[in-house]
């Protein structure tokens, strides 16, 4: 017995050294960064560098601030817009690829070449294209009468975030495209012609056997793509830096500039919290939705 004991003992202490690395690194590159920005979020820099207590005042301060629901308001439209249009763009090529046609294998390569390409080129070609002066999209809708003369569509400030969204769009959709064409693939053939057999039609089939069997994984891809879009600095950076007048700015740009550009890290870790708080709903429910495809499987 007391050998058993001693060696089960002994397995224990190993499984816990074997987890101690993966604990370590935890702590320290996870664990750690989030309690000091929680820590940093309680204290206001002074000019001369010191760190001052002023306990909820950057909370306080975050939600009083005027342009702080011009940031929830971009933020909600940046996120849950832009994962309906990915989705839906997403899903309508998925189904063009989905059937078997000449040149199937070219499509599919050039549908990857937007998320493919390095967001600072597909920027600069974005911003040529919204070029007031010569760009194509203005010369394109001042030809079919939409627009009398050429609009600043990066420079205006009702028009800029849909701009930016637009790009981001263009470059997520064909991922989503990929994980439903995946998913579609996993759907067994006899299903479909069961389906045929009794009469079903195209439409039919997509309502009642495709889209209920795509349902639950378009919910996961969604909640991976909002959680990835909330985090998106890179392209509203080099599109707009956030402007004009913050009108294209999301909390990660709000972020950004208290941090970096007004110095004000304790109003900048008060953000942060709060992106932290909905983000780690945003996670929970991803996991949750992960684990009932795993279940379903």
């Amino acid at each position: 017995m007391n050998h058993r004991s001693t060696r089960k003992q002994n397995e224990k202490a190993l499984n816990l050294l074997y987890i101690l690395p993966m604990f370590i690194v935890f702590v320290t590159f996870i664990i750690y960064p989030i309690t000091q920005v929680f820590y940093m979020s309680f204290f206001e820099r002074r000019v001369n560098g010191e760190m001052l207590f002023v306990g909820l005042k950057n909370f306080q301060d975050l939600f009083l601030n005027s342009d702080t629901p011009r940031m929830f308001l971009n933020t909600f439209i940046w996120v849950f817009i832009g994962v309906f249009f990915k989705l839906l763009l997403g899903l309508g090529m998925a189904l063009v690829l989905y059937r078997q046609f000449l040149g199937k294998k070219m499509m599919t390569a050039i549908m990857l070449i937007p998320y493919a390409m390095p967001a600072a080129v597909s920027c600069m070609i974005w911003r040529l294209m919204y070029n007031p002066m010569f760009g194509h999209i203005t010369q394109f809708l001042m030809d079919i009468h939409i627009l009398n003369m050429p609009v600043d569509f990066l420079g205006n400030t009702k028009t800029s975030l849909l701009a930016v969204m637009i790009v981001n769009i263009w470059a997520v959709a064909p991922f989503c495209a990929l994980n439903i064409l995946s998913t579609m693939y996993s759907i067994p053939t006899y299903i479909y012609e069961a389906a045929r057999i009794d009469g079903a039609n195209g439409w039919q089939q997509f309502k009642n056997i495709t889209f209920p069997l795509i349902t639950s994984s378009m919910r996961t891809l969604g909640l991976l793509i909002g959680i990835w879009a909330f985090n998106t600095f890179d392209v509203i950076f080099m599109m707009t830096q956030g402007g004009p007048a913050n009108s294209s700015s999301i909390m990660v740009n709000f972020i950004y500039q208290n941090a970096f550009q007004f110095n004000n890290r304790g109003y900048s870790a008060a953000i942060s919290v709060v992106s932290f708080l909905i983000l780690s709903v945003f996670a929970v429910m991803y996991v949750n939705s992960k684990e009932e495809d795993t279940r379903y499987e």
